[in-house]
């Protein structure tokens, strides 16, 4: 097993538990919706990822970063591997706002952790590893699923989950455009 960084999961570990626990009184400005974002409340397309609806909802979460980490020790090695974090939280609030207009909140970092497993399983399968494999059928697996029968995921968060999947997988193809042309030393 390859030594892997602890630093990443703990430190996305807090930062969601601090958004839930101690910026409860800030809980309504820090969650998305729509017509604010539109009226100019962009930060929210960042807050409403880290905030949760509830403590179980948040520890779900917080479980699926560290299963994350345990999965793909390969892909998410080092601090710099966690990069995808940012540019999948943002893609994953945008597909959101976009696919999702009506309805009234979002919060959660479930579109997060579908960019990260998309990202690392993807690469994983592209480095041969069956693990990888498997998960990303699962993962692309479950987004027909909710779209084709929404009663059974939350249809708020499958525009979330695409929009992170899609950033994921898309990080992988940049990541190994920019590893050809950059000069190794």
């Amino acid at each position: 097993m390859p030594k892997q960084s602890v630093l990443p999961p703990i430190v996305i570990s807090a930062l969601l538990f601090c958004f839930y626990y101690f910026l409860s009184p800030w809980h309504d400005h820090l969650l998305m919706r729509y017509p604010r974002v539109i009226d100019g409340a962009w930060w929210q397309l960042i807050t409403s990822q880290l905030m949760h609806h509830d403590a179980p909802h948040l520890w779900f979460n917080i479980a699926g970063v560290w299963i994350a980490w345990l999965l793909f020790p390969e892909q998410l090695k080092t601090s710099k591997d966690w990069w995808v974090v940012v540019p999948i939280l943002l893609v994953s609030s945008i597909v959101e706002l976009i696919g999702a207009p009506t309805y009234e909140v979002y919060a959660g970092f479930s579109g997060v952790l579908y960019g990260v497993f998309a990202y690392a399983a993807l690469q994983d399968t592209l480095e041969k590893h069956w693990i990888g494999g498997i998960v990303f059928v699962g993962l692309i697996i479950k987004i027909i699923l909710d779209l084709d029968q929404p009663q059974h995921g939350d249809v708020v968060a499958v525009f979330a989950h695409i929009g992170g999947a899609l950033a994921g997988i898309a990080a992988v193809f940049i990541t190994r455009k920019l590893s050809k042309t950059s000069p190794k030393i």
